[in-house]
């Protein structure tokens, strides 16, 4: 696979794999069949931490998250349009949310769904790198670390 350098900076971004239980908790853009994990952009002078739980303020109602450990890293390359390609590099940490909360999305682009953690393994989640290392460490409690295929 042959990549056009991308014209921007490698953005940095925290994910969250929250669980309530023994269900995960995704998100997507409302029509898409595609999720992702919650969490965005960390800014200049930012801890991932403060990050994730500054994303989720934003994004979702409800504010009882514990952030209880690291998962894992991934780099990505994506087309994000014709000849323009983003790099990012993905934080992923775990996060414990209590069962009887109800999250809901502040943004009426966004959806929030709950999937057993035995069904996560079939869902189209982005970036599939992610996805793969959550898999992996369900499975064996290693953190990883994904970088691009060259």
């Amino acid at each position: 696979m042959k990549f056009k350098e991308p014209d921007s900076h490698i953005h940095l971004i925290v994910r969250g794999l929250i669980m309530q239980g023994e269900n995960i908790i995704l998100c997507h853009l409302k029509g898409a069949n595609y999720f992702f994990l919650p969490g965005g952009h960390i800014e200049d002078g930012e801890s991932a931490e403060t990050a994730l739980l500054r994303e989720f303020h934003e994004e979702m109602e409800g504010s009882e998250y514990k952030i209880s450990s690291f998962i894992g890293a991934c780099e990505n390359l994506f087309l994000l349009k014709e000849d323009i390609w983003q790099h990012e590099m993905n934080i992923i940490l775990k996060v414990n949310v209590p069962e009887n909360i109800e999250l809901k999305s502040k943004e009426d682009h966004l959806e929030f769904i709950s999937v057993k953690k035995s069904d996560f393994k079939s869902q189209i989640v982005f970036p599939e790198k992610i996805k793969e290392g959550i898999v992996e460490w369900f499975e064996n409690g290693k953190s990883f670390f994904k970088e691009i295929e060259k």
